[in-house]
């Protein structure tokens, strides 16, 4: 008789055990997508509002309110991007972005005055100096007169040189 193996053999014998912790895990996933779908709900019905048409009351309410407005309040709702006029005629403020936050508090703005630039160390500018010095020998050495590199050399080639030349320097 051959010798058969079956999956059964290889499974642990809590395989099919539901612990707490896949309750909770769960549990949290069930809260997080009530959670998105109320969100989605909420949202929806502000959109369909946003699209309704303003009920005669709420218009003549509306158009009796804009008459007395003076021409500068009415330049102020028109260029207001924060203000909306839902189907009741209520007019609400959204609220603003992340973004427009950060813009408005003028935290990044320039203040008018710049800001003070940092000396380049002595250190580095010799070296700065003496790598363009080397930079240049290498380049005159792999070169040819045309300006062209010579034959099976590149550019990483002249780097090294440069900064083997830098080396010997010091």
């Amino acid at each position: 008789m051959p010798f058969v193996v079956d999956d059964d053999d290889f499974r642990r014998q809590d395989f099919d055990r539901f612990d707490d912790r896949d309750r909770f895990e769960l549990d949290m996933r069930n809260r997080e997508n009530e959670e998105r779908r109320r969100r989605d709900l909420e949202q929806r019905e502000r959109d369909e509002d946003d699209r309704r048409a303003l009920s005669v009351a709420a218009e003549k309410e509306l158009t009796s309110v804009l008459e007395k407005a003076t021409s500068e309040e009415m330049r102020m709702i028109v260029n207001d991007p924060t203000l909306r006029i839902s189907s009741r005629g209520r007019i609400t403020r959204k609220r603003p972005s992340g973004r427009d936050v950060i813009r408005s508090s003028g935290q990044f703005a320039m203040q008018g005055f710049d800001l003070p630039t940092r000396k380049p160390r002595k250190k580095n500018k010799k070296h700065c100096s003496n790598l363009s010095q080397c930079l240049r020998q290498a380049n005159s050495e792999l070169r040819t007169k045309r300006g062209t590199l010579r034959k099976g050399k590149t550019q990483a080639d002249i780097m090294r040189r440069a900064q083997r030349l830098l080396k010997k320097m010091k």
